[in-house]
C-alpha cells in the first residue's frame, strides 16, 4: 500500500477517480430524485438507465476500436470535462426554473457517451503506472475508492438536498467532474507505439475480439458479468420503489440500502488490497458471482429492511472480489498495444445487457410486482453460475501467464 501512495502518477489517478466517483454518485442521486419527483413513474426511472446504457454502448462500438491510437490521459481528461459540461446545462436551467425531463435525459446521454471512454482508458492506463505484482492491489484501491464514494455520496447528497436544495448537488457534481479532468491532464501521456499501417474500424474491432480466441476464459468471465448486469440492470433502477413499497421504508432507508452495497464493496476492496492474489481464482470468482445471485433472490423473498441491508452488503463484497480479479486477468493476458480496444469489447459485452434488463425489469414490475422481479433476477444469476462451475473453460481461470507467453501472443484478427 505504501508503494502505491509514493507513486505520484498513481496518486493523481487515485484522487481523480475519487472526485469522479463522488460526482457520479451525486449525479445518480439527483437524477433519480428529480425524475421521480417530476413523473412518479417506474418506467421513467428505468428509462434513465436505458438512455445511459444505449449512449454508452453506441460510443463503445463506434470509438472503442480506436482507443489504442489516442493518448489515454487526454481521453480520460476530456471525458470528465464533457460530463461536467453536460451537467452544467441542467444546473443552470434548474436555477432558472426551466428544467424539463428531457434536459435530464440529455445530461444522462452525455454521461453515457463519456463514461466508457474514461473507463476503458483508465483500465488500459493502469499497467503503465504499476508493476505487474502491484496490479491487484492497485485495482483494489481504485475500486475501493469508487465504492467509498458510493458509500458516503448518498448520505451527503441526502443532507445537501434537505438543507441546501438540488441546485447545490448539481453544482457540486459539476465541480467534482471538472476537478477530476484537471488532475488527469497532469499525468504523462500514454499511447502504444504505432505498428505498421493504420487499420480500419472493423479490423481493429476484430483484433479486439481475437483475444477471446486466444484466452476463452476471458470471454467466459465477460458472459458472467453480462448475466449479472442483466439482473442488476432490472432491479437497480427500482431500489427506491422497492424500499418504499415492499419494505415500507423512508428515503433515509433507501440511502442506507444503497450505502450497504457500497460498504460491502469498500470493505471487499480493502481486503483485496492487503492480501496476495488468490491461487484459486476460479473458486473465488464463480462463488462470488453465485452468492450475489442468492442475495438478490433473498431480497425478493424476505421483505425486511435488516435482511435487505445485509444482502446489499454481501452483494457488494461479492461484486468487488469478482471485478478486481477479472480486471487483473485482462491486464495480465492482453498485450499493451491492443489493451484499450479489448477493454472496450469487454465492457461492451458486459454492459449490453443492462438496458435490456432495465427495460424488461421496469415493465415486469409494473405488471407483476417487484418481489417476483427480484426472485427471477437472482435465479438467473444462480443458474448461470452453476453452469460456469462445471464448464471446462472456467478451469482455465487458474492459468498463469509467463513473460514468454506475453511476447508470443499474436492477434491477427
Amino acid at each position: 500500500m505504501k508503494e502505491l501512495i509514493r507513486n505520484r502518477r498513481f496518486l493523481l489517478v487515485w484522487l481523480a477517480q475519487a472526485a469522479s466517483g463522488l460526482g457520479g454518485i451525486f449525479a445518480m442521486f439527483i437524477e433519480a430524485w428529480l425524475v421521480y419527483s417530476i413523473t412518479g413513474s417506474k418506467m421513467a426511472m428505468s428509462g434513465l438507465v436505458m438512455a445511459f446504457m444505449i449512449a454508452s454502448l453506441t460510443v463503445q462500438l463506434g470509438a472503442g476500436p480506436f482507443l489504442d491510437r489516442w493518448d489515454r490521459r487526454l481521453v480520460m481528461a476530456l471525458s470528465q470535462w464533457s460530463r461536467a459540461v453536460g451537467y452544467l446545462v441542467p444546473t443552470a436551467l434548474y436555477v432558472l426554473d426551466s428544467l424539463s425531463l428531457w434536459h435530464l435525459y440529455l445530461a444522462v446521454v452525455i454521461g453515457g457517451m463519456a463514461e466508457p471512454l474514461f473507463r476503458s482508458s483508465s483500465m488500459a492506463y493502469l499497467p503503465d503506472l504499476l508493476p505487474e505484482k502491484q496490479l491487484v492491489k492497485g485495482n483494489a484501491v481504485l475500486e475501493g475508492t469508487m465504492n467509498g464514494m458510493a458509500l458516503v455520496g448518498p448520505p451527503l447528497a441526502g443532507v445537501a438536498l434537505g438543507w441546501l436544495g438540488p441546485e447545490m448537488i448539481l453544482s457540486a457534481l459539476v465541480f467534482l467532474l471538472a476537478l477530476s479532468g484537471t488532475l488527469l491532464i497532469l499525468l504523462p501521456g500514454s499511447r502504444p507505439d504505432a505498428k505498421g499501417e493504420k487499420q480500419s474500424w472493423i479490423a481493429q474491432f476484430k483484433e479486439g475480439l481475437g483475444i477471446f480466441r486466444v484466452h476463452p476464459m476471458l470471454l467466459g468471465t465477460a458472459l458472467l458479468i453480462m448475466t449479472s448486469n442483466f439482473a442488476y440492470g432490472a432491479i437497480e433502477p427500482l431500489f427506491l420503489p422497492y424500499v418504499s413499497e415492499l419494505l415500507h421504508g423512508t428515503p433515509v432507508q433507501f440511502g442506507l440500502l444503497t450505502s450497504a452495497f457500497s460498504l460491502g464493496m469498500l470493505l471487499g476492496s480493502v481486503w483485496m488490497s492487503f492480501r496476495e492474489e488468490p491461487r484459486n481464482r476460479r473458486m473465488y470468482m464463480i462463488l462470488s458471482n453465485g452468492v450475489a445471485g442468492v442475495a438478490i433472490a433473498v431480497m425478493g423473498a424476505v421483505h425486511l429492511f435488516p435482511v435487505a441491508l445485509l444482502m446489499g452488503f454481501v452483494s457488494g463484497i461479492c461484486a468487488i472480489v469478482f471485478n478486481v480479479l477479472n480486471t487483473t486477468l485482462y491486464q495480465r493476458f492482453v498485450p499493451k498495444e491492443i489493451r484499450g480496444r479489448v477493454f472496450t469489447v469487454r465492457i461492451l459485452l458486459a454492459q449490453s445487457a443492462i438496458p435490456l434488463g432495465a427495460f424488461l425489469g421496469g415493465g415486469f414490475a409494473e405488471l407483476w410486482g417487484l418481489a417476483p422481479l427480484f426472485l427471477i433476477a437472482g435465479g438467473v444469476v444462480i443458474l448461470v453460475t452453476v453452469v460456469a462451475w462445471f464448464h471446462p473453460v472456467f478451469h482455465r481461470l487458474n492459468q498463469q501467464v509467463s513473460a514468454p507467453q506475453k511476447e508470443e501472443i499474436s492477434l491477427s484478427g
